[in-house]
């Protein structure tokens, strides 16, 4: 009896050290420290290695975003290697982490006391497949800027870790992942979410370190921003209208480049006017200050990608003043410029007086008439033009001649329309015979009398 409780009692402690047995099996050994489905995300408060010592005052905690920056580059870029991990005393790529690299630049004095990286080449020294670019500024202070720039280097194969505004004008470092056209995405060591501007609203500081590594930014799986290229002229007019012998001002015109550059994306160049311009070229060969009409100025420029060209019209209108129509064709009058219900018409030796003209339309306008005529169908009278009081045609001489012209305005000055004439302004004048300023009878009998006298 006592054997057969013996063995039941060796058979229960044996069932209990098999159920030990499994339940220890059960329970999974610590997880490694570093994996390859969480580096994107290794932070420097990680209880695994924020401790980690850099210099002689400092840890990965307080002083570590660079670094851990670094580590997330060459984990990204595929810069673990035989001669990395080697160097970093370490046998399989799963067992780097921060911890580790930091570690490894406090064995070749990579630190200062206070924690800060001391020379750029130790990146290289520790992981060969990791060749230091630069440590520079931006170029650029916008967003739009920044996303350019970054996306250009990227393009070009670099890795970039950045410097951010982070509170209390503190330097903190992150891994630039990313960029599209509106966003750009990073690893941040001391925060989780991945878009820098969200986290950062000052955005990127100005400095960057430029690093390649054995894969690039592509080759990564990092959707890289990718821009069509482009180039565009915008023009900013002043003045259109030019009076007849007027030399063409190009200090009224302004010209403005933008464009998309494919590898740096969009960018934008200050206005220039065109009298200074140096990155537009301009054609204004065809302008014509003495021919009337419309003219069309060019402009171009280009880059190694790509071209533009825009233009815009300039209109040289006629001289104003006083025209005749020397033609048995009469001539409109319309109620718009070059088009309109006609008005009136001009006919053979009619005079009017033009105030304003538009390329080769004038504008005629007295109590009676407001209207256009084309002034090409017409004859320029002379400006400034003298006669002898009663010579009224100009020749020389007070004869039956000038007395027929008198008598022909007085006549049709009852049917014209004010604003039309048979005489100019100076051939009214010298009609003025009895200078009392006004046309009639009365310098009529006067010619008679000088005539046959």
């Amino acid at each position: 009896m006592e054997s057969q409780k013996a063995k039941k009692l060796l058979s229960f402690i044996s069932a209990m050290i098999m159920a030990v047995c499994l339940m220890t099996a059960a329970i999974p050994e610590a997880k490694a420290a570093s994996v390859y489905d969480e580096y994107l995300s290794w932070s420097q408060m990680d209880p695994r290695w924020s401790s980690t010592p850099m210099g002689g005052g400092a840890t990965i905690r307080n002083s570590g975003c660079l670094l851990t920056s670094l580590a997330i580059m060459a984990m990204h870029s595929g810069s673990i290697d035989s001669a990395a991990m080697a160097n970093l005393g370490i046998s399989s790529v799963e067992q780097f982490n921060p911890g580790v690299l930091a570690n490894a630049y406090s064995s070749v004095n990579g630190f200062s006391y206070d924690g800060a990286i001391q020379s750029w080449g130790t990146a290289h020294q520790l992981m060969p497949s990791i060749t230091w670019g630069w440590d520079s500024y931006f170029d650029s202070s916008t967003k739009s800027g920044f996303i350019s720039e970054i996306g250009g280097l990227m393009a070009d194969g670099w890795h970039i870790i950045a410097r951010v505004n982070a509170p209390y004008g503190a330097y903190h470092w992150v891994y630039i992942r990313a960029v599209d056209s509106n966003n750009v995405y990073m690893c941040d060591p001391a925060h989780d979410s991945d878009n820098l501007y969200d986290v950062y609203p000052d955005g990127i500081q100005g400095e960057y370190w430029a690093l390649k590594g054995a894969r690039t930014p592509a080759q990564s799986g990092k959707p890289v921003v990718t821009y069509t290229p482009a180039l565009n002229i915008s023009v900013e007019t002043g003045k259109t209208f030019y009076s007849y012998g007027e030399e063409l001002d190009m200090t009224q015109y302004t010209a403005k480049l933008t464009g998309t550059d494919p590898k740096l994306g969009p960018w934008e160049k200050a206005a220039e006017k065109l009298s200074i311009a140096k990155n537009v070229r301009v054609d204004a060969s065809a302008y014509d200050p003495y021919n009337a009409g419309t003219y069309t100025i060019k402009l171009s420029a280009g880059t190694s990608y790509a071209s533009a060209s825009a233009s815009f019209d300039v209109t040289v209108s006629m001289p104003v003043g006083e025209y005749f129509l020397d033609s048995l064709e009469s001539v409109n009058v319309t109620s718009e410029c070059g088009s309109g219900r006609k008005v009136t018409e001009l006919k053979n030796g009619n005079v009017v007086d033009i105030i304003e003209s538009r390329g080769k339309y004038g504008l005629i306008r007295s109590d009676d008439i407001t209207g256009w005529t084309d002034l090409t169908t017409l004859v320029l009278c002379e400006a400034g033009e003298k006669h002898i009081v009663g010579d009224i045609n100009g020749d020389g001489s007070v004869d039956k001649y000038d007395l027929s012209l008198l008598n022909t305005y007085l006549k049709d000055k009852k049917t014209l329309p004010d604003g039309i004439s048979t005489l100019t302004a100076a051939e009214r004048e010298a009609a003025d015979i009895d200078c009392d300023g006004d046309l009639d009878n009365e310098d009529v009998l006067i010619f008679l009398t000088a005539i046959r006298g």
